[in-house]
């Protein structure tokens, strides 16, 4: 098999750096003089650490001249992040067997004790190129796979959190409001505290929706929106469009009395910004607010605080709209 067929994960030829005694590294040049798809690049011991990783070698090959000892080279070698998986190759042909353990102890891929033949040298040089091109390559896949995972994730949590927001408005939908008071309710009940619900509704937005077109409907859900979230003060409180024109608000750990501080805020909020409304009787965009507050006990539910949120909505706006009514739940 011709060696350049040997590293088929790349389609540069196999770079190999000789390191060493000048009669050895000689031979070896001249064994490779010829070979196809063979790079062959010729350092000494002092330049092959500071020029290697540049260069990208894809077979290091120090020889040794009488009893030198290449251990510290081999382990600044295996020290360097650019050259700590390259196939190293040591010919020492008049070492003795302790230099043999101590390259091997030091980080070696191979050793030659004695000058091979040219087809001995390919045939090693061919194994190492391909097996440095499977690792390269394995690694390379797995950086792939992990970047890819990471972009996975990310858009997984992307389509989670936009499956959770309103289009129109950018905050919360009534599907993420459930799931997360689901939670909160729960937390209330395990731990006696209270749990307070706002339910938000436009006075006459029906109104105000035939009369202007949708386009300035939808203008005055996303203000809405903007006001209800800016009266929140901590991140555990939740504003969420509900349904259509309402919008409900949950308060962990507040009772009555703070909802209802929350509801005026809100609806002063909204009355200072005078959004125009083209009903006669109401001049500016205004809201009703119904608050309703509990304590949950084993036996009790999150719709029954909901309904009695939405019959709190329903006296604020028999009473003339634009205010707020509050009921225990």
């Amino acid at each position: 098999m011709p060696f350049a067929t040997a590293f088929a994960s790349s389609n540069s030829p196999c770079r190999v750096l000789l390191v060493g005694a000048p009669p050895f590294a000689g031979a070896l040049r001249g064994m490779l003089a010829d070979e196809a798809g063979i790079e062959l690049v010729l350092l000494d011991a002092a330049q092959a650490l500071e020029q290697a990783p540049p260069l990208r070698p894809t077979v290091l090959v120090r020889a040794l001249g009488g009893r030198e000892d290449c251990s510290e080279f081999l382990r600044a070698c295996r020290a360097s992040p650019a050259l700590a998986h390259l196939p190293l190759l040591v010919l020492a042909p008049h070492a003795e067997g302790a230099g043999r353990e101590a390259a091997f102890d030091a980080g070696a891929s191979d050793y030659l004790g004695e000058l091979p033949t040219r087809t001995e040298l390919l045939a090693r040089l061919r194994y190492h190129a391909f097996a440095s091109g499977i690792l390269l390559e394995r690694e390379d896949a797995l950086r792939r796979l992990n970047e890819t995972q990471a972009l996975l994730a990310c858009a997984h949590g992307e389509l989670d959190r936009m499956a959770g927001m309103d289009s129109l408005t950018g905050i919360p939908n009534r599907h993420r409001f459930d799931q997360v008071a689901l939670g909160e309710w729960q937390r209330a009940r395990r731990n006696g505290l209270p749990l307070s619900l706002l339910v938000c509704d436009v006075d006459s937005f029906g109104y105000f929706n035939h009369r202007l077109g949708r386009e300035a409907g939808d203008l005055c859900l996303r203000r809405m929106a903007g006001v209800l979230t800016g009266q929140l003060k901590r991140p555990s409180d939740l504003a969420a469009r509900y349904d259509g024109k309402q919008f409900a608000i949950l308060l962990p750990d507040t009772g009555l009395d703070g909802a209802v501080q929350v509801a005026e805020s809100c609806r002063t909020a909204l009355e200072r910004l005078a959004l125009s409304h083209p009903a006669p009787e109401r001049r500016i965009v205004t809201m009703s607010v119904g608050v309703a507050s509990t304590v949950p006990s084993e036996d009790s539910v999150f719709d029954a605080v909901l309904a009695r949120a939405g019959e709190a909505v329903q006296a604020a706006k028999s009473r003339g709209r634009n205010r707020v009514a509050a009921f225990r739940a």
